[in-house]
């Protein structure tokens, strides 16, 4: 049930009366959330309530108002971390939003408790599982009310921390679904790392917790408090202020990271360098893990040069990505070096088990494992060799790395997507969280490139962050991307995607900023903002959804 007192469409006489209410249900406010997400985001409504509904059966009168929580009392600062937290928090007041950029090896618990309102509630997000629950047992042991609302729980306790939720007075922790958590009295919302991309919905809708929580939070006069490492773009842009710490602190903050230039390497000695070999062998001799990252997505493969070692990219359907004073017309492999003109080059290609195979016989024989992201366990081995997705794995941040290395960092940094810089940066940080449980003067992070000088890499060796992300801001704007503008990409059958792009033109004569582009697999459309785009979708895909499927992505993360 979502509404009361309305007028049904059904005829009176065949409506049944209502028995009884089998359980609680968000409330108002929730609802309205939803239904405004599922506009904005152009998907179904459905979804929403169901994240924002108990999964079992509550009472309505089981749901009784909480009493006051406890003041949290802290000690004096111990340590130069708890210091920077004081700090820090003591910067963070008002409404609207506020980005705070904590270093990935310092510890956030003291700083979230810290951020906490005083009174009322506070909604906690983190994309991650396991710190979720770490968080949350650490709160409980303050004697801090909590309520764990992440998927990775049961259901009876999804159940019962949702009618915790409900009583209100509590800290809400979990992932994307705490977002609508039924909490009557927001006071504070607090996003740990918005660059994770599982803070968005891969299904339709395909909202960003970041967002819709902000949007939540000010409808109730709460702040928003974003803190990461790296914060987005975005979430800088549409800040009111960035908090961080000394400088020196910072740098202390982050593992320590070696960059291996791959330009004095041979073309010919294939993807590990003898630094990356003599590491890792150095890890085996002290019996410590080493974790080798490989990434390869999409189509786009990199030509290396023999003669400059300078990188071309080539797309998968055989045209040259050149720079912006070179042919693009040119619809075959390059022969020749863009830079240079010399004829040599080399792709560089090499998949998980093909690296782990060769790396295992310049050890000498020593077994190196190959993790696959289908395996319930990651093999027990000294060095293991995977995607990101080796990043994420509970079983080996329990085992303590004291090595992370990226074998081709290149292939993140030169990624077709416009948010390259920022996931290969939050790779980085990925791996000091993995490295956090040993001492920073014991673990490292080891990038090989072929571009020493990018300034993702001169960020995590310890550039400025904020020219970074005021260069990414730049290049944004000159390109009309989010946060400037706002865009959708729509997929679907072929009959309804004409008729979705006939109605998306007879928009654009009304609102000359709304343009579109399409190919035979999708549209893709770009509005001044949130809200225009919005009101184009809603037409336009209703009328093409009446002749076949469409599946919308607003701001997917991957383009």
């Amino acid at each position: 049930m979502v509404a009361d007192h309305v007028v049904s469409d059904v005829n009176p006489a065949k409506l049944r009366p209502l028995l009884a209410v089998s359980s609680a249900g968000p409330p108002p406010s929730v609802i309205e959330l939803a239904e405004l997400v599922a506009h904005r985001y152009s998907g179904p409504l459905v979804p929403l309530l169901r994240a924002a509904s108990p999964l079992n059966n509550v009472a309505p009168g089981f749901v009784r108002r909480n009493d006051a929580l406890p003041e949290l009392v802290f000690a004096p600062p111990a340590d130069a971390v708890e210091s920077c937290a004081d700090g820090v928090s003591a910067r963070v007041d008002g409404h609207g939003l506020v980005v705070v950029r904590w270093p990935p090896r310092f510890d956030r618990r003291r700083l979230v408790a810290r951020l906490a309102a005083s009174s009322g509630s506070t909604i906690v997000l983190t994309a991650d599982g396991s710190r979720a629950q770490a968080f949350s047992r650490w709160l409980n042991a303050q004697g801090v009310r909590v309520a764990l609302l992440h998927s990775d729980e049961s259901r009876a306790a999804l159940t019962e921390a949702w009618r915790i939720a409900a009583g209100g007075e509590c800290v809400v922790v979990g992932g994307r679904m705490a977002t609508f958590a039924p909490v009557p009295d927001l006071r504070r919302a607090i996003v740990l790392d918005d660059a994770d991309e599982a803070l968005q919905e891969e299904r339709s809708p395909t909202w960003h917790a970041r967002d819709v929580l902000r949007e939540r939070a000010d409808s109730c006069g709460a702040l928003t408090v974003v803190v990461s490492p790296t914060p987005t773009a975005t979430a800088v842009f549409r800040s009111d202020r960035v908090v961080t710490v000394a400088k020196e602190a910072e740098a202390d903050g982050w593992p320590r990271v070696e960059v291996i230039d791959m330009r004095a390497t041979d073309p010919t000695a294939g993807s590990i360098s003898d630094e990356l070999t003599d590491a890792v062998r150095s890890c085996i001799d002290r019996n410590e893990l080493a974790v080798l990252v490989l990434n390869r997505r999409g189509g786009v493969r990199l030509l290396r040069c023999a003669s400059c070692h300078s990188l071309t990219r080539w797309d998968a359907n055989g045209k040259p990505l050149w720079d912006h004073d070179t042919p693009n017309d040119i619809e075959i492999r390059p022969s020749f070096c863009v830079h240079c003109g010399a004829t040599k080059l080399k792709v560089l290609a090499a998949g998980v088990q093909r690296v782990a195979s060769h790396l295992s016989l310049r050890l000498g024989g020593i077994a190196v494992s190959a993790v696959d992201a289908g395996a319930a366990d990651a093999p027990d081995a000294a060095v293991l060799v995977g995607t990101e997705a080796v990043l994420h794995r509970r079983e080996i941040r329990r085992r303590k790395p004291t090595l992370v290395a990226f074998i081709d960092f290149d292939s993140e940094l030169y990624a077709a997507r416009y948010r390259a810089n920022e996931q290969a940066l939050w790779l980085v940080v990925r791996a000091a969280h993995v490295l956090s449980g040993r001492p920073r003067s014991s673990s490292r992070v080891l990038i090989q490139t072929h571009d020493p000088d990018h300034e993702v890499v001169r960020v995590v060796c310890g550039g400025d962050h904020a020219e970074f992300v005021a260069n990414e801001l730049s290049r944004r704007r000159l390109y009309d991307l989010p946060p400037f503008a706002a865009i959708a990409e729509v997929r679907g059958e072929e009959v309804a995607l004409k008729e979705c792009a006939l109605q998306l033109a007879a928009v654009s004569v009304t609102d000359p900023e709304l343009r579109f582009d399409r190919d035979p697999e999708r549209l893709l459309v770009h509005a001044r903002d949130a809200v225009a785009l919005a009101a184009a979708l809603s037409i336009s895909v209703a009328a093409g959804r009446a002749l076949g499927k469409l599946r919308v992505s607003v701001d997917p993360p991957r383009l």
